[in-house]
């Protein structure tokens, strides 16, 4: 995984590269895109901010965090991993139903799932069963 700031870092990677940056107790992710905004290069998204998808320049999408890669998951050439992720242009975010790790795994035609939010079920899970025996 690569760690970057600088857009030098990512002009040579394929459109539908993954990218990620922390927000806190979470990491959003998003999908280097095949197109340029304001000068950048631009993110394909799903975003809860925006309720939504967005195609943003690179800056707004890190908002000042650093920018990590984490490659390409899927075997789609990326012509079709841009074509299915711009599909989801109107749908509404949804933590649990339908947000960002969703959104890149279905543009890269992957089995539709969220790492973070079956870790954070799990860590819920753990929680709740030490409630549970601390009462009993």
């Amino acid at each position: 995984m690569i760690h970057t700031n600088n857009q030098q870092d990512i002009w040579g990677l394929p459109a539908g590269t993954v990218i990620r940056v922390r927000h806190g107790w979470y990491d959003h992710v998003g999908l280097l895109s095949d197109h340029h905004i304001e000068g950048e290069r631009g993110v394909l998204a799903f975003s809860a901010q925006e309720q939504g998808f967005v195609e943003q320049a690179f800056h707004a999408f890190a908002q000042g965090r650093q920018v990590r890669i984490d490659g390409y998951p899927g075997s789609l050439p990326p012509a079709i991993v841009m074509h299915r992720a711009r599909l989801k242009r109107g749908q509404k975010y949804s933590w649990a139903g339908f947000n960002c790790e969703h959104f890149a795994h279905y543009a890269h035609g992957l089995p539709i799932e969220s790492p973070q939010l079956r870790q954070w079920a799990f860590l819920g899970s753990v929680f709740s069963l030490l409630v549970f025996a601390a009462r009993a």
